[in-house]
C-alpha cells in the first residue's frame, strides 16, 4: 500500500475572513473551509472557539499522520513569532492553537507565506535569491533567500509598501504621501481610474478591462500603476539582488499590461547596474528577472505550512522541491 504524503493544516488568517485547509507536502488543498474573523483586539474568545471547532473536523479529514499547523497572518509579527504585535483584530495564536490542537505550530506574516508558496511550488522554483511582490488592497513583499525567509523586521522582509514612489502624493492609509502603497494599492487603482474615467471605477473593474484589453482607460490606468510599481522594485532590488522577481496579488491578475510596463520601466531605470554586476561576478549574481506569479488561490495556507514541512518531512519534503524545480 502507497504511503499517504505528510500532511499539515494551513490557516490563513486575513482581515476579514479565516481560511482553514489541509495541505499535502505537494502542496495541494483539501477539506476546505471559511470563517469569518470575528476577533476583536483582546475579546477573541468566540472566535478562537470557532477556530477550534472548525480545525478538528478538518484534521478529521486527514490521511495518515498530521505533522503540524501553519498559520499566515496579515500585521506585523513580534520575534518570538507568536502573532501580530501591530494588529487591530488579530490575537497572539501560536500559544492557544498549540493547546487546542496539541500539534507543532509555526506563525509567519502574510507577505512570507506568500512568498514561500511562490518559491517552493510557483514562480520561484530554482532561485537563489526570490521576491515576492504582493499588490492588492495594499502592497508588500516577502524576500526568500536559499530556501529560508528573510525575516527582517516584522516576520517580513520590512515594510516595503512604505517606500516612497512619488514625494508628496497622496497619503496611504498609514499617512505615508507617495508611498508604492497610496500609488499601487486598490485605493491608487480607484484614485487614477477617477482621473481616466471622470467617475469612481472599481479597481476590479480596471483590472479585468485591462486584461481583457477592452478599455484604452483601463490599459492607460494599469501601465501608470506599472510605473509607480517598478519605482519601489527597482530600489528593492539593488537591496536584496534577486534573481527572480515575482507578482502575485489581485492587482497582477492585469496580466501583460502591467507586466510589460514593468519591465520597460525597470529596464530604462536599472538593467544597466543589474548587468554590470552580473558580468563582474557571474558566480555571484546572474542578473534579475522579472515574472508573473504562479500559484492561485489559497497560497497563504501553503506557504504557512511549508516550515512545517522542513521541519518534519524534511527529506521528503526537499526531494520533491528540488524535482519540481527541474520539471
Amino acid at each position: 500500500m502507497t504511503k499517504p504524503a505528510p500532511i499539515a493544516l494551513g490557516i490563513d488568517m486575513g482581515g476579514s475572513y479565516t481560511k482553514i485547509g489541509l495541505v499535502s507536502v505537494d502542496g495541494e488543498i483539501s477539506a476546505f473551509r471559511r470563517i469569518a474573523m470575528t476577533a476583536k483586539g483582546t475579546d477573541a474568545q468566540s472566535f478562537l472557539d470557532e477556530l477550534s471547532t472548525q480545525g478538528r473536523e478538518v484534521r478529521a479529514a486527514a490521511l495518515g499522520t498530521l505533522l503540524g499547523i501553519g498559520i499566515s497572518t496579515h500585521g506585523c509579527i513580534g520575534d518570538a513569532r507568536r502573532g501580530p504585535v501591530v494588529c487591530a483584530n488579530t490575537p497572539a495564536l501560536r500559544g492557544l492553537v498549540e493547546n487546542a490542537f496539541e500539534l507543532p505550530v509555526v506563525v509567519n506574516n502574510d507577505l512570507t507565506a506568500h512568498a514561500l508558496a511562490e518559491y517552493h511550488y510557483g514562480s520561484g522554483r530554482g532561485a537563489r535569491r526570490f521576491l515576492c511582490m504582493a499588490i492588492g488592497t495594499g502592497l508588500g513583499a516577502g524576500v526568500v533567500i536559499n530556501g529560508d525567509a528573510l525575516r527582517f523586521v516584522g516576520g517580513n522582509a520590512g515594510d516595503t509598501g512604505r517606500v516612497i514612489a512619488e514625494p508628496g502624493g497622496p497619503p496611504d492609509m498609514y499617512g505615508a504621501r507617495g508611498s508604492t502603497e497610496a500609488l499601487c494599492g486598490i485605493r491608487g487603482v480607484e484614485r487614477l481610474a477617477l482621473s481616466y474615467y471622470g467617475q469612481p471605477v472599481a479597481a476590479t473593474d480596471v483590472i479585468r478591462a485591462a486584461r481583457d484589453g477592452t478599455d484604452d482607460r483601463a490599459v492607460r490606468v494599469m501601465r501608470q500603476i506599472g510605473a509607480y510599481l517598478v519605482q519601489a522594485l527597482a530600489m528593492l532590488c539593488s537591496i536584496y539582488l534577486p534573481d527572480k522577481v515575482a507578482l502575485t496579488g489581485g492587482t497582477a491578475e492585469a496580466g501583460p499590461v502591467l507586466f510589460e510596463a514593468c519591465c520597460q520601466r525597470f529596464d530604462a531605470l536599472v538593467a544597466v547596474y543589474h548587468r554590470a554586476i552580473a558580468e563582474s561576478a557571474p558566480g555571484f549574481y546572474s542578473g534579475v528577472k522579472i515574472v508573473l506569479g504562479e500559484m492561485r488561490g489559497e497560497t497563504g495556507m501553503v506557504g504557512a505550512t511549508v516550515e512545517i514541512f522542513q521541519t518534519y518531512a524534511g527529506t521528503e519534503f526537499n526531494h520533491r522541491m528540488h524535482d519540481s524545480a527541474y520539471r
